[in-house]
């Protein structure tokens, strides 16, 4: 009877647990914008086009310029069958991150779980429901957020292949393998932390573990049969998007990877003072949960050294996969007196933060939403832009713009006969390009190329202009009669 209690109760909290992380995930979905990193993948990843041509956006052709991408194309293909399923809209996209992002919580309790029972998961699940870093990217239409799940899931694959020598296991753990290193090459690091996990327990325990070093050489092979061409297109590479600021060397990404200086600076806090702790045990003895330490400093040396040696890679974004791993440390690692209450109070702050920072992404993004509703409170149903393709394509993606019928031309097309109006959308001062000085309050200069549109033949402006609006400037004409 007491144990069927503790089973339900289990059940109750793993059930809230996942409730949480579905609200906190959701909050921001229906009123999210697109920003230029997104809008590419939006391009590359469009359903109608044949793969030929999704692999020439994927090297540079962007309609009207040329800009390469940099990441593997395998997260640009499982978007455009996404895209084929469920339709062509950006909001959706969205959604196949948001699945991820979500999955993560259930992952990394399980994680938890099998490596420390007790409650530790519940705070896990807490923590990283909380994180406004994860919680932001799981509804980025970026690779990220599946880059965290399949981490999760590789590395308890891991853990299980060591405990079972199943056919089923091996296979399932080589597929993750193969499917994460060809989503994210620096996910390499989690390998390199399983090779030091490995070599540890040989020293320390006399495991040989043969198969499982040659299931690594398999998947090395593998991935790079596989992706040779993507392999050879970066090495050759010697500068790239990020830049190496000299504030890494002393908050390490905590501050992004915990959405704020001040929570960022707790957690680093923690972090240093447990590893610290935990030093003469970490030489001495072998701990399962040590495999974790390997991957978060090993994801903090292979990208620094090729920083050094080759291009810049320091971005947290790059390994986000850590930041669950570095909750899942620090909760199983702390141990003291009143350990319970030292992690509730963990878990109230970081409810605090999530609070106050939610609505504060750091990457100011245009306020596309809030123009279509403008747009289609004063029934219009054309805009012309001077944009490049990439943001046209993103517009003609957008929910309100395809329910609505919506026709998007830019500056140098034929306006139809049956248009007796549109408006000139245009970009102007965006945040995410030039940062605060381009903000409304600030009184930026309207750009020339806003400016200097004229009307299209049988049609005159209506003024005044719509300027008050971040990151656009909006042009009104209509028919003259």
């Amino acid at each position: 009877m007491i144990f069927n209690k503790f089973k339900y109760l289990n059940i109750a909290i793993y059930i809230s647990l996942f409730l949480i992380a579905l609200l906190t995930r959701c909050y921001l979905l229906e009123d999210r914008n697109s920003w230029f990193d997104e809008w590419h993948s939006i391009y590359v990843s469009d359903p109608s086009i044949s793969n030929e041509e999704t692999f020439l956006r994927y090297y540079g052709k962007k309609g009207n310029y040329i800009l390469p991408e940099y990441y593997p194309s395998l997260y640009l293909f499982i978007l455009k069958y996404f895209f084929q399923l469920f339709g062509y809209v950006d909001d959706n996209g969205r959604i196949l991150s948001l699945i991820f992002g979500i999955l993560t919580i259930p992952i990394a309790i399980f994680l938890t779980n099998f490596l420390k029972k007790g409650v530790d998961y519940i705070f896990v699940g807490l923590l990283i429901s909380f994180n406004l870093f994860l919680t932001w990217q799981s509804i980025e239409i970026r690779a990220h957020s599946i880059l965290v799940a399949i981490s999760l899931i590789n590395i308890v694959l891991f853990y299980k292949i060591l405990e079972k020598a199943r056919f089923t296991l091996y296979f399932l753990y080589f597929i993750t393998s193969i499917f994460l290193l060809s989503l994210w090459p620096l996910a390499g690091s989690i390998f390199v932390g399983k090779t030091i996990y490995l070599i540890k327990d040989y020293f320390r325990n006399n495991k040989k573990n043969i198969r499982v070093f040659f299931l690594f050489c398999l998947i090395l092979i593998s991935y790079v049969f596989l992706n040779i061409d993507y392999l050879k297109y970066n090495i050759a590479r010697e500068t790239h998007y990020t830049v190496l600021y000299e504030s890494f060397f002393y908050n390490y990404h905590f501050r992004s990877f915990f959405g704020s200086k001040i929570l960022g600076g707790i957690f680093l806090i923690i972090f240093s003072v447990l590893l610290i702790k935990n030093f003469k045990n970490l030489v001495l003895n072998h701990r399962k949960e040590d495999l974790l330490l390997y991957i978060i400093l090993s994801s903090y040396f292979l990208p620094l050294m090729y920083t050094f040696l080759r291009a810049p890679i320091m971005s947290p974004k790059y390994v986000i996969f850590i930041v669950p791993l570095v909750i899942i440390w620090i909760s199983i690692n702390i141990k003291l007196r009143h350990h319970i209450f030292f992690k509730i109070s963990l878990v109230m702050v970081s409810l605090i933060f999530f609070i106050i920072g939610i609505n504060n992404s750091p990457i100011d993004r245009p306020p596309t939403k809030q123009v279509l509703k403008k747009l289609l409170d004063n029934q219009i149903n054309l805009i012309l832009t001077e944009e490049r393709d990439v943001f046209n394509n993103y517009l003609k993606t957008k929910k309100m713009i395809i329910d609505n019928k919506i026709k998007v031309l830019t500056i140098d097309d034929e306006i139809p006969d049956n248009f007796d109006k549109y408006w000139f959308l245009c970009l102007n001062n965006v945040l995410h390009f030039i940062g605060d000085k381009g903000l409304l309050s600030n009184n930026p200069k309207i750009e020339s190329k806003c400016l200097d549109v004229q009307p299209k033949v049988l049609f005159h402006e209506i003024n005044p202009s719509i300027s008050n609006i971040q990151d656009f400037y909006i042009k009104r004409f209509e028919k003259k009669y």
